[in-house]
């Protein structure tokens, strides 16, 4: 027998200490072949530790009166194995065959780890093994069972149940047991390098967290059936304890519908998220407490979410990834063209399954995929997610996966979404046009529609806010998406205003109301705008809503100017009365500032402008009530640019009266604007238009209206000052700086302008700015002119005399069916200074030619004081008809300062049926059309601009008669 002993101090005095190893062999006689008394007493023990936890299953352990009695014997109390009985006897058996008292210990222990998981006893193992560590010192023992073998991968939730706090101390004792172990293995056994506790705690933990969530995935119907049965057990929560009832009957129905193409529903995973939650609440209030002996290495409640985190992102990409591919499929095809796919499947695999089974397969496949389901769960792994991940330290720093993984999910919601809103919209507009479009409340202006379309929109876009993705990019796809939705709606709003607004226009409070209403789509779009946090979104985005926006903003002029075309009759008819009142207006012979009546001027343009201040305030004092303050000024804007406009036309630039041209229904453009430097755009974008500016501006040579003195134009531009300030009113209106910018209003102070010109200079600036009258002849040529020009200056008086000679027609565009064509060349030279002098020629009449040859030379003579650059030869081919009008073959225009590039050689002109004018070229004809009763010069030049070819021979154009 090989064992050691304690030397234990007699006395506090005593020197001696330590423990001595003693060689015993004991030979008994007639007992020589019997086991050694070792191994009788390990068998004595463990036949005791039998019997008794057969008496008291599932384990015996001392009782507390058993210890308490030992511990008064003078024993201590982990030396108490048994019963009183029991234990005398182990203890005579060792006191008679020298067992020492660690060897009973390390036998019980032995015992005990057979009970392992039953109550107490990791308890009492853990006792037994630290004391055994403690007593040991560097010596050999031998024990072949490792502590992970011993603990394995035990259930937390099966073998430690935290409704049961004795189990969960017997967990804690476990692993203190586990801890005890790895130290007796490194004291006393010695090994280099046991199994740290800490890391086999971990291995264990994560073996059975993926057998939790293993056992969760396989039974999440049962096993969720089972938590809201005890849910509504402890509650009483009549409405869980119904759908509980109904939950068996359904349970196979749940099943089918889980297995769609291979794929588990969001009821699925619902319910499964449901579980691991309740798992995560368990291991973090229960478990995570007890195993806490490494706090540094493992934090359970972590650790566990860390993990399930994990296997559930895999499960659940994976199939919503699925789900996404059918859900894309179902809205991206109609159902005839899924019964068609469903058709050719069924003839390719031989099926016998009728169209019928197929449509019901197809509503039932459209059934499972909803995606307002799937908005649902990503709510639910949001939350998830926020909850017990994002603050772990693995995840703190990192943009998580799962808005990923619904990003294809969302937009096919948005998407579906389009749908509703549009309906949404329908149904809000039209009951709004069956109220009549009221006003939503007495503060606004705009009606219930607009309300209910932003209700529709806004709620859609919370949804989008609410998930709060952290993903931006993602994000971004969002509200990209959600950009086409607000797009299509707004738009399909704007156009049901437009199309209806015609039917509206003439009572304006229901016109008013209409264009606040698309006002108010602009404000409520800049507000959403301002909620998407417009910097931060994608370029693409911010682009589309930007656009949205112009095309809104498009729409709310088109209404107000429909809205303001209908008092443009007034504005002309009070516009009329006041140039009559400017017409009577006389300077007096006195003071500068009085005039005839001995008024000031100002009184006098006031009372000239009264008609038309009367007719604003009618018109302005109802808007002003039932107009948004944006909409009111984008109207007195088109009021402001139609009052400019017709006092041009009605007061500056009167048009003619005569009742054949009233017929024709068309006047002067009110976009003519007097610009005398510069190209301008045409004035009339159609030939027509051009026609008939002719014949109103040859027509007026015949009765001209009368045209305004300069004192009339001085009082016309105070009376401009005044309307000017009307429409800012002081800040409330029309911005300054649009009034003062006006084109309408520069076009009025230049023709105002060009009042105070003499003829000359007119003619001069004509001829300078009309650089292009023959653009027409070069488009369309209907013949062309041969002549030469030569042009000397007298050495002695300085005049200039200009040769005229012209050579040949050709090609000329005329019909000679009636054989009575005789066409003949008409030269004009326009100018300044030319009132005295000769500025007509004609050449002879040819018969029945379209290539005449003239030969013919005229001269022409000017000032010496003038500039051969600012004179211009106008060329007319005409047909000769006796005892009617000539009518014009041809027009072409030569300026002087080309034919002094060309010296003495021959040029071919191109005419054509009319010249074309700028619209400087277009007011300075106007202007000059007012003085053709009293100027010469201006009457020629009217009437040979105003000259046209018609485009059928029947109808040509009026040549003024000689």
């Amino acid at each position: 027998m090989d064992v050691w002993y304690n030397l234990e101090k007699r006395t506090d005095k005593s020197a001696v200490s330590g423990a001595i190893r003693l060689l015993i062999s004991v030979e008994i006689k007639g007992e020589e072949q019997m086991a050694s008394f070792h191994v009788q007493y390990t068998a004595l023990h463990g036949s005791i530790f039998c019997y008794l936890c057969q008496e008291n299953e599932p384990v015996f352990l001392p009782d507390q009166t058993y210890i308490t009695q030992a511990q008064n014997n003078g024993n201590e109390a982990w030396r108490v194995y048994f019963n009183p009985i029991g234990q005398e006897i182990v203890d005579e058996f060792a006191i008679r065959y020298g067992i020492e008292p660690i060897f009973q210990a390390m036998t019980h222990f032995a015992c005990l780890t057979a009970k392992y998981n039953c109550p107490g006893v990791p308890a009492q193992l853990s006792v037994l093994l630290a004391n055994i560590n403690a007593f040991y010192a560097h010596t050999t023992s031998s024990n072949s069972q490792t502590a992970s073998e011993r603990f394995s991968a035990s259930n937390f939730g099966t073998v430690f149940p935290a409704s049961q706090p004795e189990r969960l101390i017997d967990l804690k004792s476990t692993v203190d047991l586990l801890t005890s172990i790895t130290f007796f293995r490194l004291k006393v056994q010695e090994l280099s390098s046991p199994p740290r506790t800490g890391q086999i705690l971990r291995e264990c933990i994560e073996a059975c967290i993926h057998a939790t969530y293993q056992c969760l995935c396989e039974n999440v119907h049962d096993l969720y059936g089972k938590s809201l049965q005890a849910t509504n057990t402890e509650s009483g929560n009549t409405e869980f304890v119904s759908d509980n009832m109904n939950s068996g009957a359904g349970q196979s129905l749940i099943g089918e519908l889980d297995q769609m193409d291979g794929m588990r529903s969001p009821t699925y995973w619902h319910r499964l998220i449901t579980l691991v939650v309740s798992v995560l609440e368990d291991d973090r209030k229960h478990y995570a407490p007890v195993l806490n002996q490494f706090p540094h290495e493992i934090n359970l409640g972590d650790m566990s979410a860390e993990m399930i985190w994990k296997c559930l992102s895999d499960d659940l990409a994976n199939g919503l990834a699925q789900h996404t591919i059918t859900a894309k499929y179902y809205f991206n095809n109609t159902e005839e063209n899924i019964l068609d796919s469903l058709s050719k499947v069924n003839k390719l695999r031989d099926s016998s399954k009728s169209t019928g089974q197929d449509k019901v397969v197809l509503k039932s496949g459209m059934n499972k995929i909803k995606s307002s389901d799937y908005m649902n769960l990503c709510f639910r792994v949001k939350w998830f997610y926020n909850t017990y991940i994002s603050t772990l330290a693995r995840f703190k720093n990192s943009v998580p996966d799962y808005p990923r993984w619904f990003e294809g999910l969302v937009l096919i919601w948005l998407a579906e979404n389009d749908e509703v809103s549009a309906n949404y919209l329908r149904n809000a507009y039209d009951r709004d046009k069956q109220d009549g479009f009221q006003c939503s409340s007495e503060h606004v202006l705009y009606s219930n529609s607009v309300v209910d379309v932003f209700t529709q929109l806004n709620q859609c876009f919370d949804v989008i806010r609410k998930l709060e993705c952290p993903d931006k990019q993602v994000e971004g796809q969002f509200f990209h998406r959600f950009s086409l939705t607000v797009e299509k709606v707004l738009l399909a709003y704007a156009d049901r205003v437009l199309a209806d607004f015609s039917t509206y226009k003439t009572d304006q409070r229901v016109a008013c109301i209409l264009v606040n209403n698309t006002q108010q789509l602009r404000v409520q779009l800049e507000k959403v705008y301002e909620n998407m946090a417009r910097e931060s979104l994608e370029s693409n985005t911010r682009d589309r809503l930007s656009a949205l926006q112009g095309r809104l903003n498009e729409v709310v002029d088109k209404l107000a100017i429909q809205l303001t075309d209908q008092f443009e009759p007034g504005v002309r008819s009070h516009a009329r009365e006041c140039g009559k009142l400017l017409q009577k207006c006389r300077p007096s012979n006195g003071s500068d500032n009085t005039t005839g009546r001995g008024v000031s001027k100002e009184d006098e343009a006031n009372e000239c402008l009264q008609p038309l201040m009367d007719h604003f305030e009618s018109i302005l004092s109802i808007l002003a009530n039932v107009c948004d303050k944006t909409v009111l000024k984008r109207i007195l804007k088109q009021l402001w640019r139609i009052t400019m406009c017709n006092l041009e036309k009605l007061v500056v630039l009167p048009a003619v009266t005569d009742q054949k041209q009233l017929a024709t229904g068309l006047l002067l453009s009110s976009n003519a604007s007097a610009k005398l430097i510069g190209g301008a755009q045409s004035l009339l974008s159609h030939v027509g238009s051009q026609v008939v500016q002719g014949k109103i501006l040859s027509e007026t040579t015949r009765e001209p209206e009368k045209g305004l003195t300069p004192y009339q134009c001085e009082l016309l531009g105070i009376c401009l000052n005044t309307i000017r300030v009307y429409f800012h009113a002081g800040g409330r209106g029309v911005k300054r700086s649009f009034l003062d910018r006006s084109p309408e209003l520069h076009s009025l102070r230049q023709v105002l302008a060009l009042y105070s010109q003499a003829t000359d200079e007119l003619l001069r600036d004509f001829i300078a700015t009309q650089t292009s009258q023959d653009y027409l002849a070069n488009e369309e040529p209907v013949g062309y002119l041969t002549l030469q020009v030569e042009i000397f200056k007298h050495p002695g008086t300085g005049e200039y005399k200009v040769n005229v000679k012209i050579h040949t027609a050709s090609d000329l565009n005329w019909s000679l069916a009636t054989g009575m064509f005789r066409p003949f060349v008409e030269v004009y030279i326009f100018g300044p200074l030319l009132s005295d002098r000769k500025r007509k020629a004609a050449t002879k009449s040819k018969s029945v030619t379209t290539m005449p040859i003239y030969h013919e030379t005229f001269v022409f003579f000017l000032s010496n004081q003038s500039d051969p650059e600012w004179y211009e030869l106008h060329l007319s081919v005409k047909d000769y008809c006796f005892g009617r009008t000539d009518r014009l073959v041809g027009v072409t225009v030569l300026s002087l300062s080309r034919a002094l590039n060309l010296g003495a050689t021959p040029i071919r002109l191109p005419l054509g049926r009319r010249l074309h004018f700028t619209e400087t070229g277009w007011t300075v004809l106007r202007v000059l059309s007012q003085r053709v009763n009293t100027d010469d010069v201006a009457r020629e030049f009217v009437r040979a601009k105003s000259e046209y070819r018609a485009t059928t021979e029947n109808d040509n154009t009026v040549s003024v008669a000689q």
